[in-house]
């Protein structure tokens, strides 16, 4: 899954607004935050509580362990009767000091979101929707003054529900976009695998029949990904007839991004990005602001056993829907595709792809700095006129 602008996002606002438009692609009911009474947002949080998963628990208290700090996916108690301990201390700070009420209330509206996300499986949302008709609330854009309220409880509290709205910026290239732990990336990695379905994924949806070997070099300090294909339909951008083996190279931050498909032979090249679709190689952390599905058994071309499973929809608006990445459950990178929520279920907007990782090469070369030469763009691409945008 490329990180793009489609879940990350400049500011608040961007942030705010994006997180929940892949919310309202859902199947529940959304009012906005300020439409809801604490009664309500505590009710939803009980109707919730008893589906909540414990492998979802289990791995974000694993990475607490690992980490040695808190996992802002974690619940804050681990039963309903300490949050109605706290609800009711809530009613009475409101009652003493009106001003508490708004950053409450939209702690309590990004509280319980995270745990729609983060702590409920899908089944159990289908549940909750279609037999208790629960409404969800839309997240309320961060206000610094309420993360310094006067009350430092009630600051705290505003501060650590918006975990969620935090960690969806778009950070600059460093060595430290993430604690780079496991199921994080780490800062550069060089790793092989195979590609399945069309490529270039957004040019037609040409494809061959089974998987192609690929080749990636990603660097979170360098802000870069150079992924290469052996099977690309470069016709279906302009060059030749058929299939080549073909580079797809992707340089800068968002919002100041350039990507470029060229040629395995130097001699075609077109730009990738512009309008609308600025796309820029993920974030080492991409997979937590997925919803982890639970533990699976999965087979790849690598690997086969148990594996975590992490999802994520965005809104109609988008040209792709659904994501999935799955990883061992030591967070090793498995499998990740779009156009569906796995390999044999294709579903949503957009062409269905995915590539297999070669784990063993993965965790080989993790850490390992890239030599920056691998991202220099190639001459053809830095004089070529022909574009071939993502949508």
């Amino acid at each position: 899954i490329h990180q793009t602008e489609r879940m990350g996002g400049k500011n608040h606002v961007e942030i705010s607004t994006k997180i929940n438009a892949a919310l309202e692609a859902g199947d529940a009911p959304q009012k906005t935050c300020e439409d809801f009474t604490f009664d309500e947002l505590n009710s939803l949080v009980r109707d919730m509580f008893c589906h909540f998963n414990e492998h979802l628990s289990a791995a974000y208290g694993k990475n607490e362990a690992i980490h040695d700090k808190k996992d802002g996916r974690s619940l804050r108690f681990d039963t309903v009767e300490e949050y109605e301990e706290v609800w009711a201390e809530e009613i009475i700070k409101v009652a003493q000091d009106p001003s508490v009420l708004e950053p409450l209330l939209h702690a309590k509206c990004a509280e319980a979101l995270m745990m729609w996300t983060h702590h409920t499986p899908s089944a159990a949302k289908e549940v909750l929707v279609n037999e208790q008709a629960v409404s969800i609330p839309t997240l309320p854009i961060f206000n610094d003054t309420h993360a310094n309220h006067a009350d430092d409880d009630v600051a705290h509290t505003y501060a650590s529900s918006y975990t969620c709205q935090t960690g969806h910026g778009i950070t600059e290239a460093s060595s430290t976009g993430s604690d780079h732990v496991l199921p994080h990336w780490p800062s550069d990695v060089h790793y092989t695998g195979t590609g399945y379905g069309a490529y270039p994924f957004w040019a037609g949806g040409q494809s061959g029949d089974g998987g192609a070997p690929i080749e990636v070099h990603w660097s979170e300090t360098q802000a870069a990904e150079l992924f290469y294909h052996e099977t690309c339909y470069m016709n279906e951008v302009g060059y030749g007839t058929g299939s080549t083996p073909c580079y797809n190279l992707m340089t800068g931050v968002l919002g100041e991004a350039k990507g470029y498909l060229y040629s395995a032979d130097l001699q075609f090249c077109c730009t990738a990005t512009g309008t609308p679709e600025d796309l820029a190689p993920p974030q080492s952390d991409f997979m937590d602001y997925m919803t982890l599905e639970g533990t699976y058994t999965v087979e790849t071309a690598y690997y086969s056993g148990d594996a975590y499973w992490y999802t994520e929809t965005l809104g109609d608006s988008e040209a792709v829907t659904a994501f999935w990445y799955g990883t061992t459950l030591d967070g090793y990178p498995l499998q990740q595709g779009e156009g569906g929520y796995g390999p044999n279920s294709p579903s949503g907007k957009g062409i269905f792809i995915y590539h297999e990782y070669n784990y063993t090469s993965w965790k080989a070369e993790m850490g390992v700095a890239i030599d920056p030469s691998i991202f220099e763009v190639p001459t053809i691409c830095q004089t070529t006129t022909s574009s071939c945008h993502y949508p």
